[in-house]
Order: structure tokens, then sequence, then C-alpha cells
């Protein structure tokens, strides 16, 4: 089982052995695979056949795109909505609405106590109905610990005035968690069970709390207009449920939404119509005619939704990427939102703005940028992807790995570690040269993460990605230059590029491109890093004339430790210390060569392989350089 292979990466290891699970099998071919073939249980065949009743409903009756939003509403399964959709849901801050969950649960406990109350199901009976309907809704879904809880405390809702008990919200809460952990307690390692109990119990503190400090003029409780009251509740609520959930957010997705309130006051009410249309898409199977009437309908609501989204989502602030956080973050944002409330409180008004200003500048301070260098080598199979973030702030990416039918590299690994360190731009993007194992992952960067100036080293290589990339770069008017040999990059006094290549060593092989890359010396005081990109022997010998410029400390080996590359002349000029390897496990080239390794090791020369170790993360301050544990 895979762990971690970059900062920001999702642990498989960690995630599947809470869940119990220790280990994969992988087959190589589809022959060397046998299907047991074996009955399922009459209540597992049941359920299947219910979730292919509403599948099949809904792609008769809808669109493909309302299709795949009903059936991520109705069944929690989320594979065939709109990529799209799917993004723009998640930087406006409501993709909560794809994940099956207690506002769900909310809108099966309205729908099927109209449905008891428009067929006159006698009184104790319509519960026991609405009980076994939120039974089934939860075997429907999957048994998401998000819905269990939620239909645990509908239950206990509905039959408490059966049995003469006025329930207490907060004993309800206790009793599905411990139910729900009892049955299975790998559930507290399970982020939608930590995200459900966080957002009820923040939205029922917290809205109450809004309810005694705020004034009448926007107090719900004081309002007397529905619409105003409903829409205002639906803010509060929507408030307090982000209040409670940020800091888990912000540690698992390094991102969040700054225009979530607004579109959840729009879009969840829409949504809440669009499972009602569902469900009468359901009931109106038996007419074609009607059931696509239906399906209209929903269309039209997932048209505007889709259209709001996409407006909420087109604005640049609407989500920004928030760096690691610890426990120390999350105990200091307790801190802060308690002295906001404290604020509101005349009692306690002076204290609160005291307590508020303390901690604002704890976080402040304490999350000030380090005089420090930071050097990412990162994991991205066979290819390459660095990061340089200098110590004034700036950022230069070099290359981003490779993108195909299979994997995308940027889209895998560079986003994530980019939203993981909270960068939200970038300075400089380096493309080494124009092969796709180095630049195919810019292909997803650049549609997240702007960059302001494009280091290039050669635009006649004829391929799609490159084309594509200078087009896109262009039309976002991004600066692309093109950095001569000898050229000096100053970023701070002590921090700074030197150009070795690409002119040099471009008019001396104009066929391999591997030849064109650009070649660069990061300098932090007394330490260095050469950036060598995928340079062959005849681009090494061109290097000779900078002689002693070529010392440094940490090589980048040039194309993956190519037998083509890292000549024993050119190691002598170099003399690093370390070595880092960017290479995929098992590839098919066979890289890197024994004959370069070994060469690196009678230099005494330490070796970071990424397929073995995966990323490298260094830290220089000038005098020093160091690796930072990252895992």
């Amino acid at each position: 089982m895979v762990g971690k292979r970059n900062p920001g990466d999702f642990d498989f290891r960690s995630h599947f052995s809470r869940q119990g699970k220790y280990g994969r099998l992988f087959i190589d071919k589809k022959y060397d695979s046998i299907i047991l073939k074996g009955k399922l249980p009459f209540y597992l065949k049941w359920i299947r056949s219910c979730q292919d009743f509403v599948r099949n409903s809904v792609n008769n009756a809808a669109d493909p795109k309302t299709a795949g939003l009903l059936t991520a509403l109705l069944l929690g399964d989320k594979s065939s909505i709109d990529e799209n959709l799917k993004t723009d849901f998640a930087n406006t801050g409501v993709i909560h609405v794809l994940a099956v969950s207690g506002l769900h649960v909310g809108y099966i406990l309205i729908i099927l106590t109209i449905f008891t109350s428009i067929i006159r199901v006698p009184w104790g009976w319509n519960k026991a109905v609405i009980i076994l309907g939120l039974i089934a809704f939860c075997a429907l879904t999957g048994g998401k610990p998000s819905v269990i809880r939620a239909s645990i405390m509908a239950g206990l809702y509905v039959i408490s005035p059966v049995v003469n008990r006025p329930g207490n919200i907060w004993n309800i809460i206790g009793f599905a968690a411990c139910l729900l952990l009892a049955y299975d307690p790998l559930f507290i390692n399970d982020l939608g069970f930590v995200l459900s109990f966080s957002a009820v119990i923040s939205i029922i503190y917290f809205y109450g709390l809004f309810e005694k400090l705020l004034p009448e003029s926007i107090n719900p409780k004081h309002i007397h207009n529905s619409f105003f009251k409903n829409t205002l509740s639906l803010f509060l609520v929507s408030l307090s449920a982000q209040i409670g959930t940020l800091p888990i957010i912000a540690s698992y997705f390094h991102k969040i939404s700054l225009i979530s309130l607004i579109a959840n006051v729009i879009i969840v009410p829409i949504v809440g119509v669009i499972v009602v249309v569902g469900f009468m898409i359901l009931g109106l199977s038996f007419s074609p005619f009607l059931s696509e009437l239906a399906g209209n309908v929903a269309g039209l609501f997932q048209t505007i939704i889709a259209w709001f989204a996409q407006f909420f989502s087109s604005f640049s602030f609407s989500s920004i990427s928030i760096a690691q956080i610890g426990i120390i973050d999350v105990i200091l944002y307790g801190f802060i939102i308690l002295g906001l409330f404290l604020i509101f409180q005349s009692e306690f008004r002076a204290k609160g703005l005291i307590a508020f200003l303390f901690i604002a500048n704890v976080m402040i301070w304490g999350n000030a940028p380090k005089p420090v260098t930071n050097i990412l080598f990162m994991d991205v199979g066979q290819g390459d992807a660095a990061l340089i973030q200098f110590s004034n702030g700036k950022t230069m990416l070099v290359d981003a790995g490779n993108r195909n039918r299979r994997e995308d590299w940027g889209e895998r690994v560079v986003i994530p570690v980019l939203n993981h360190l909270g960068i939200q731009k970038l300075d400089w993007t380096v493309m080494s040269h124009p092969h796709a194992d180095h630049i195919g992952g810019l292909v997803s960067v650049v549609e997240e993460i702007p960059t302001d100036t494009i280091l290039d080293t050669y635009s006649g290589y004829g391929s799609w990605t490159y084309n594509h990339l200078i087009e896109r770069y262009t039309d976002l008017n991004t600066v692309i230059n093109k950095p001569k040999t000898g050229e000096i990059l100053q970023i701070t006094p002590m921090e700074s590029i030197q150009f070795f290549a690409p002119d040099s060593i471009f008019s001396v092989s104009q066929r391999n491109i591997n030849n064109a890359s650009i070649v660069f010396k990061l300098i932090v005081g007394k330490n260095s890093f050469l950036f060598t990109g995928d340079l062959e022997h005849e681009g090494d010998d061109a290097l000779f004339k900078f002689g002693e410029s070529l010392n440094v400390d940490v090589l980048k080996v040039a194309h993956h430790g190519s037998i083509t590359s890292t000549t024993e002349h050119i190691l002598s000029k170099i003399s690093p210390e370390l070595a880092v390897v960017s290479v995929g496990d098992r590839n098919k080239f066979s890289h890197p060569s024994p004959i370069v390794m070994e060469r690196l090791s009678q230099h005494k020369i330490e070796i970071h392989r990424t397929d073995n170790s995966g990323a490298l993360w260094l830290q220089s301050n000038g005098n020093s350089y160091w690796r930072k544990e990252w895992k």
C-alpha cells in the first residue's frame, strides 16, 4: 500500500489502514484474473434492484448532465456527474450538496412527512412509514456515516412524540455517534463522520448564539416576512456550519471558499427542488411522457444551479488556497471565534477585543515566512517537477511532470503540492524543454494556478502539448521569456539564478531537443543547486566553458539518470554532495542507468531517487542546507 509520496498527497496507506485494510493486489493481465460468481443475500439484491431502478428512471427521463446530478443527489453516486459542475461546486463551497448527507435526509424527511399527510396515514403509523423510508434511504445510498447519523437523529426526533419524551438534541447527537461507533469503530477516522458531526454540532451551538446576539432588525426570530426570515436563517445555518468545519476542510483540502455563504443561500434551496422532482420522476416512471416532463423540469433547475455555480466560481476570490495547518492553528482559530463572540457581548467586549487581537497577532507572526529558501523535488513518476520558494515569498516552478491518457501528474501532484503550501500564484514557471514528461502537467496547472512569467527554451517544437501551453499562456497575458546563456536573475541579495543554457547548447544540436534544455544554477548564499533538464552528452560538453561555476552542492541528475547523460567528465566538474534522480518506478526506459548510479557512487555522492524515497524537500539559509521532514 503506497504512503505519501509528496507533501499534500492523499495518504492511501493511512486511509486504508484506518479502515482495517493493509494491502492491495494488482494483476498484470486481464486473463490472470478469475471472476468468482456467488449469490447476493436477498436484501442486497433488493438494494441493487432499487439502485438500478433509480438510475434507469433518471437516465430515461433526463439529459445526461441532469441524470448525473440526480444520481448523485438520490444515491450518492457521483461517478456520472459533469466534471465542470463538480469543479464549480468545489470552488464555490457547495460541493457538500453532491455528497449525500444530513441535508438530503432533511429533504427526505420533509417529502415523507408531506406524503404521509396527503394519503392520510393514521397518527403513529405515519411515524413508522417515515422511519422505514429513512432506513430505505440509508440502504440506497450505501450506509454512509453522515446519512446514518442524520437518519438516526431524524428518527429519534420523529418518535419522541410517540413515546411522550421531548428529545434533547445533545443526547440525540451523542446517541447517534455512539450507535455508529458501536457498529464500526473505524468510523472515527472517516472524514464524512467527522464533518457531519462537526457541522451539526456547530449549527446547533452557533445558530443559537446568533439568535441571542443579533439585533432584532437582522434576527430571524423577530422577522415576520417569510422570505427574508427563511433566507437569513439559511445564511446563518450555512455560516454556523462553516465555523465548525472550516479548520477540518482547510486541513484536508487546503482550500476554502470565500463566496460559499452567498452560494449556499441560492443553490441549496434549488437543490431541494431538484431532489423533489427526482422523486417525482421515480413515481411517474410508469408514464414515459410524464417522467420526461419531470425530467425537463429537473433539467431546467440543473441549468440554473450550473449557471450560478459557474458565475460564483468565475470570481478570482471565490476560493483561496490554505497552507498546511496544525493543531496549534486549530486551537488559535477556536480562540479567535470565542473572542469574536465575546466582543459582541457588552459585558465581555473589552476582554474579547483584547483576546482577539492577541490571538490574531500570534497567528500572523507565527505564520510569518521564515528567511529560508525551500527547494522541493517532487515525485512525478517518470518525469521532472521541482518547486523553489525564495526567502522573500516568490516562487518558481520547474516543470510539472507528464500528462497522458492514464495519468496527469500536474493534477495529481503539482496542484495539490501548491495548494498544500498555500501558493495561489507562481512568479516564474520554467519549461526546461518541450517534452511531455516535463511540461505535460502544466496543461492542468495553467488552468488552476496563474504565473507571471514563463521561462521557455525553444518555440519551434511542434507537439500539441507545447503549442497548447504557449497559446494558453499567451491568452492569459503571461510574459514569455527565453533566458540567455550567462544571464542572471537576481531574486534577493542572497538568492539568484544563473543560466548556463540553452543558447550555447542549442547551437550544438538543434535536432536533439534534450540538449536545448534550460540549465541553471540556483545560488543561495554559500549553497548552490544545479538543474539540468534532460541534458545529454553533447550538452554536457557545451557546459565546460563555465569552469568552476559548475561546482554545486546539489545536482538534479539530467534525463532521469539515463546512460546518455551525466558523463564522468562533467561530474568531476560539478562535484556535488547530493544527487537527485527524478524517475518513475519500473519505467519502460530502465532509468536510471546502473552505470550512472555506479558513477555517482564512485564519486561518493549521496543519491536520492524519487522512485524509492518519494519527494525530497531541501531548505537553505545561505550558510548550510538540510532536509526538511514532511512525511
